[in-house]
């Protein structure tokens, strides 16, 4: 009889492991839908002096792409007016408040639980173009304005891009609570939280105090340039690129800010024709 009761705690105990890591697999990730949430409000651990100088005044947050009733709560404090600021490349839509992505139909090749999560939300494996929800509506729908802005991580985006991403953020008032997401919350999102703090701060505060300050409240590291394995998803031209390109845009606003160009594309041209005279000398 004992042995038979303790086959019985064993079978039930590995039947619970198992439904509890089916659902964690199947499930993760719409019970956990704000990854890499991170505001600059932020409490800051550091053994090394940093400058924050500027950094609490700025109202703004970032994350990977959100489940709108989540980030809704997660922001439910803030009582100023609220704007979304999406730097996803893929198609931004939504079905029942959760971005396309958790169901891949913003990629191709779903695995066996994106069509069991399709299945239960949906009611078929297939894709349901009718179901989705445009990312502005849906974000309105929350109390957010909303805003697209197209910019690369492993990438560096064009001239006329950074313009209008520039413009967009000369435009957004002050005390407007900004929320910038991308896919995953790292990358796009990261650059787009240093160039708000760039252009919050630079000059007063150094280039590396911004770089180290946002790292420290959980955006990429722009210093690190290192390709940690080989199937890492960076290669290092692409980490050096990145880099380059905050180093030039703090360069940038720092001028700017002393009256100097205005735009990112004019300041890169009048560059180019700087180096052009340099060279034929």
């Amino acid at each position: 009889m004992h042995k038979f009761s303790k086959i019985r705690n064993i079978v039930i105990g590995g039947g619970l492991s198992l439904l509890i890591g089916l659902s964690a697999y199947l499930y993760y990730d719409a019970f956990h839908p704000l990854y890499r949430f991170r505001t600059m409000q932020d409490d800051i651990a550091s053994t090394e002096p940093v400058d924050l100088k500027g950094l609490r005044e700025i109202n703004a947050s970032g994350s990977s792409a959100p489940h709108f009733p989540d980030l809704q709560k997660k922001l439910s404090h803030i009582k100023q007016p609220k704007i979304i600021i999406d730097a996803k490349t893929e198609s931004p839509g939504y079905i029942d408040g959760r971005p396309i992505s958790f169901y891949r139909y913003d990629l191709s090749g779903p695995r066996p639980k994106h069509l069991i999560r399709r299945l239960y939300y949906t009611g078929t494996i297939f894709e349901r173009p009718d179901l989705i929800v445009p990312a502005p509506e849906e974000a309105k729908k929350y109390g957010f304005d909303y805003a697209s802005v197209h910019i690369g991580s492993r990438f560096i985006a064009p001239l006329e891009k950074i313009d209008e991403i520039v413009t967009l953020l000369d435009s957004v008032p002050q005390d407007t609570w900004i929320h910038f997401h991308c896919r995953n919350g790292d990358g796009r999102t990261s650059m787009l939280l240093t160039m708000l703090d760039i252009m919050r701060n630079a000059p007063a505060v150094s280039k590396d105090d911004i770089f180290k300050r946002q790292h420290l409240l959980g955006s990429v590291d722009f210093n690190n340039t290192t390709v940690w394995s080989k199937g890492a998803t960076y290669s290092k031209k692409q980490l050096e690129d990145r880099k380059k390109f905050v180093e030039n845009f703090y360069e940038f606003i720092s001028q700017r800010k002393a009256g100097g160009a205005q735009l990112w594309s004019e300041w890169n041209r009048q560059k180019i024709g700087a180096y052009s005279v340099v060279s034929v000398q």
